[in-house]
């Protein structure tokens, strides 16, 4: 049951992130163009300058908090990461035969105490 509810959530969380794929494009462009506006507000030396990229970082961050839907979307796609990577690692310590009885994972710890207890010339 726990697998069907995993792969369902999956599912969900997939279309939601693949429907909102295009605004989390445009956030980007936007917030990358804003970041651009600003460092240039940072390099100019003119006042005239210093406004005119100060109004663009300002334009490109109004466009880029009008993408609200790319915030759901950005949230989505870190869930299903955090999903993934879960299952990825119960799968990982479930061990050879999946009860996480794997006899190779203490090996070193299983080869000191045979070899501590095992001496030949002792009789």
């Amino acid at each position: 049951m726990g697998e069907a509810i995993f792969l369902i959530l999956a599912l969900i969380l997939g279309i939601t992130v693949l429907f909102n794929l295009g605004p989390i494009i445009v956030l980007a462009i936007t917030l990358s163009l804003a970041y651009v506006a600003f460092r240039q507000y940072k390099k100019a030396r003119t006042t005239g300058k210093k406004m005119l990229w100060l109004i663009l970082c300002g334009v490109f961050l109004i466009a880029s908090v009008t993408n609200a839907p790319a915030v759901v979307g950005l949230a989505a796609a870190a869930i299903l990461y955090l999903l993934y990577k879960n299952r990825k690692e119960k799968k990982d310590s479930a061990g050879i035969n999946g009860n996480g009885d794997d006899p190779f994972v203490h090996f070193e710890k299983e080869w000191r105490e045979l070899s501590r207890s095992y001496r030949p010339n002792e009789f």
